[in-house]
């Protein structure tokens, strides 16, 4: 399994970003439920969010955030992956 951390950052259009959130955070919880989104939340200053996920490959992933409603329905502005490995912390058991 591969560790991904994935930076969106909201495009200038907040309606449609509210409009549009209760979906992408039911999608989100469904990936939390499978244990693919490992945590994700907004940044306090409303620009965007971060998320990390863990999944297969490169290619999982992206099939993922492409089918996310912020990118199905033009909310993001940009959308930043870096692979991640952690060494460290609560949730690595």
């Amino acid at each position: 399994m591969a560790t991904f951390v994935v930076h969106i950052r909201y495009g200038e259009d907040r309606e449609l970003l509210e409009r549009v959130r209760p979906e992408h955070r039911d999608y989100s919880k469904a990936l939390s439920d499978r244990g693919v989104l490992l945590a994700g939340g907004p940044f306090v200053d409303g620009d965007g969010a971060m998320l990390v996920y863990e999944t297969t490959d490169r290619a999982e992933l992206d099939r993922i955030l492409a089918e996310d409603p912020y990118a199905k329905e033009g909310v993001l502005a940009e959308t930043t992956v870096r692979e991640w490995k952690a060494v460290a912390g609560s949730w690595l058991g």
